[in-house]
């Protein structure tokens, strides 16, 4: 549901470019071959295969903090260690706007039928699913974290900390470790982990008995 701003849609296109170029590696990593095709909302399930509504988290802190910083014309991002030093955005929750725009979802999500909701353990991906599909369990998984390491907002509590905030609408037993396995206090996830993590996404997607499932993540995960 957060909007796109410009500097994002300008970053999407260099992220695929670099994309492309690790993909035949990253293919040859994968379980078995995976086509995608584009579906409407009301798209019947295919005959063999599984339908799939992506959604990204609604606007973040870190989102309205990054813009801040730089209508300000200061240099790099708010959220690195060294702008953020006591983590004061780690793990970003949604705003008051990022709410809005999950409660915006409700009516659309209600005419979606789905037999499972996958979601980044992060809060403001996790929130915003809770907000849309007021009435459903979600399943945490950490392959859905967004890109790893350095930034403050990427860098996700502890399982115990968010059970305390979420459970039990929210089930973290398929999360392995307590604290964030992609953190990195200096070095940002490189691209081919982080398509790799988006590979063995699609193969454990595979493997789940479940056909219609609902995604929520993030713009550098999707």
């Amino acid at each position: 549901p957060g909007g796109v701003e410009a500097h994002q849609a300008a970053e999407v296109k260099g992220e695929l470019a670099g994309f492309a170029g690790i993909a035949t590696e990253v293919r040859a990593s994968m379980s078995r071959r995976c086509d995608a095709t584009p579906a409407s909302d009301d798209a019947p399930l295919p005959a063999a295969g599984k339908l799939v509504y992506l959604i990204r988290h609604g606007e973040g802190c870190h989102n309205v903090a990054q813009r801040e910083w730089r209508a300000a014309g200061k240099p790099g991002e708010p959220y690195t260690v060294d702008n953020d030093p006591e983590a004061l955005l780690a793990d970003a929750e949604l705003t008051a706007t990022g709410k809005d725009q999950a409660r915006a979802l409700v009516r659309r999500l209600a005419r979606v039928s789905h037999e499972l909701v996958l979601v980044s353990p992060m809060r403001r991906a996790t929130e915003t699913a809770l907000i849309a599909l007021p009435s459903a369990t979600l399943v945490a998984c950490d392959l859905l974290h967004e890109t790893g390491g350095r930034h403050t907002c990427d860098r996700r509590l502890e399982v115990s900390a968010l059970r305390e905030l979420y459970a039990p609408r929210v089930d973290y037993s398929l999360l392995d470790s307590e604290t964030d396995p992609y953190w990195d206090d200096h070095v940002r996830e490189p691209k081919l982990s982080l398509a790799r993590r988006a590979a063995a996404f699609v193969d454990f997607l595979e493997r789940r008995p479940e056909r219609r499932v609902v995604v929520a993540a993030h713009s550098g995960f999707l």
